[in-house]
């Protein structure tokens, strides 16, 4: 039970309460006309503590007075003086700001009201037991001698229909005034609500017809579940609490009409078998309530949690990038310049040297330099191909595939492709990168085939090998970060990468971007 704080002008307030109060009180007649001494429910008490729960304290005299109001005007109508009515509810108006305010105080020192059991048993506690049982009280003293002494002297029946007020009415309320501000979306659909509407027509209309009550009861008792789970399931706590007021009502309606599954030989003892059924059915699925909208609360927060995780690694693989760039920069404009000086100053030196030895000892060094120059090269194309952005991804998977050492024989089969985005060729050429690494580490293959085709208009990157394949219990195989910064890499640019194991071994890696060659061509068409 959170209290959603509700504004508005407090004669407002009044006025909002005391009509509602009026019309949950008349309501609550209809069901117990034809036996005034019988009260299925009564709604008052719970649409008051409802609105203290919604309301800040410093308008709860608001709501104390429209509920005086209402509860005047619902009994004027039968020609009750308004001083007695107000006398008979003066327990009730005092007792249930207590226990609104008392509901308060532990709410506040909750983090998630809508999931705790702690709050949920105070409220079934204090509100379903307590409040009821000590306002009935009252009023049967209140009425003694009075005009409605022979509508409420009767405790337990008026104890049990302000408790089932108060557990199907407050909990629908409050918790549908919680959905506008809770962070959980609800997961309904127009097939779920179909299901629902037709689930409630089935009840309906188990409950009408003139079936073998004595043999189907046990059945008919545990009918409305189906309706319930679905409700609590779809809509969580609001629906299973709106499911729970409709299934009581329709309960209540049917047993006064005369059928259903708990008509019994009089209307005060159907009275009791409805309330005592409701109560038991009402406080159990709020139990149950509260497991579901744990379990929705956590489902959240992995989901939060992994989104998190997705945004950090795409953060970090793109500073990755970045700084793969920056050093293949600083190595390609720094440090090999530097070499080939270097190399050029070994080169002069050695047409000026005079003896022999020294002119072979200078060819050494050069040739050294110029290795250590490749090497250099090499390691930065590795970093940060420059082929990607001059001459695009074919010719760099191309190099890439030349690259590879003989041993593993790469087969490359690349398709000329129109121009695209630079961070999709960068993605396929590091997803191309890394497949054929944990080739050369993990699968022991002697042939490999890198594949570029373009599928209509998706583009297709698949690296497929000889190996050994993907096993679940080679602990070596590549699961590990390597798998997954290809995934992202993958998701990153819209696309999907799967891992598909040979029948007698191989592995293929497939990466899919949907989209992208329809897109690159608009771009080709527009500069043509």
């Amino acid at each position: 039970m959170s209290m959603h704080r509700a504004t508005g002008h407090p004669f407002a307030v009044a006025g909002i309460v005391a009509v509602s109060v009026a019309c949950s009180q008349w309501a609550s007649m209809l069901l117990w006309m034809p036996n005034p001494r019988s009260h299925m429910v009564w709604f008052p008490g719970a649409v008051l503590l409802g609105a203290l729960l919604l309301q800040p304290r410093r308008r709860w005299w608001a709501c104390l007075l429209g509920t005086a109001v209402g509860e005047a005007a619902a009994f004027g109508v039968l020609g009750v003086p308004p001083l007695a009515v107000t006398v008979a509810m003066l327990g009730s108006l005092v007792l249930t700001p207590a226990v609104a305010m008392a509901l308060e105080s532990l709410r506040s020192r909750l983090q998630s009201p809508l999931e705790d059991f702690r709050l949920l048993t105070a409220f079934v506690v204090l509100g379903g037991l307590a409040l009821p049982m000590l306002s009935a009280a009252w009023i049967a003293i209140a009425i003694r001698g009075n005009v409605l002494e022979p509508y409420l002297s009767d405790w337990p029946n008026v104890t049990l229909a302000q408790s089932l007020g108060n557990l199907m009415l407050v909990p629908a309320v409050v918790w549908t005034a919680m959905r506008r501000r809770n962070a959980v979306p609800l997961e309904a659909n127009g097939t779920s609500l179909a299901v629902g509407a037709g689930l409630l027509v089935i009840l309906c209309l188990l409950w009408t017809w003139h079936l073998p009550m004595q043999r189907l009861q046990p059945a008919l008792v545990v009918a409305p579940v189906p309706f319930l789970i679905w409700a609590m399931v779809s809509f969580r706590a609001v629906g299973a609490s709106l499911a729970m007021l409709a299934v009581g009502l329709l309960a209540m309606h049917f047993s006064v009409a005369g059928v259903g599954p708990f008509i019994r030989d009089d209307l005060a003892t159907t009275t009791i078998a409805v309330q005592l059924w409701t109560a038991s059915l009402t406080v159990a699925l709020l139990y149950m309530t509260v497991v579901v909208e744990q379990r929705a609360t956590r489902t959240q927060a992995l989901q939060h949690a992994h989104q998190r995780l997705q945004s950090m690694t795409v953060q970090l693989m793109r500073a990755q990038e970045d700084e793969r760039s920056r050093i293949a920069r600083d190595l390609h404009d720094g440090i090999n310049q530097s070499i080939a000086s270097i190399a050029i100053r070994l080169s002069i030196a050695r047409q000026n040297t005079q003896g022999a030895a020294e002119r072979e000892l200078l060819g050494e060094l050069q040739a050294a330099v110029t290795d250590v120059s490749e090497d250099v090269r090499r390691l930065s194309h590795e970093l940060h191909p420059s082929l990607l952005r001059y001459t695009g991804l074919t010719m760099a998977l191309r190099s890439l595939c030349e690259a590879q050492p003989a041993e593993l024989r790469v087969h490359a089969e690349l398709d000329e492709l129109p121009d695209l985005p630079l961070e999709v060729s960068t993605a396929l050429y590091r997803i191309a990168q890394e497949s054929l690494r944990n080739v050369e580490k993990h699968a022991h293959a002697s042939q490999v085939t890198v594949r570029l085709q373009r599928v209509g208009s998706d583009i297709q990157l698949e690296i497929g090998d000889d190996g050994v394949g993907l096993e679940d219990h080679r602990h070596d195989a590549p699961r590990g970060l390597g798998l997954l910064s290809m995934r992202e890499r993958a998701r990153e640019i819209g696309g999907e990468l799967r891992l598909v194991s040979g029948l007698h071994g191989g592995t293929r890696v497939i990466a899919r971007v949907a989209g992208v060659a329809s897109q690159a061509n608009q771009r080709d068409d527009t500069w043509g």
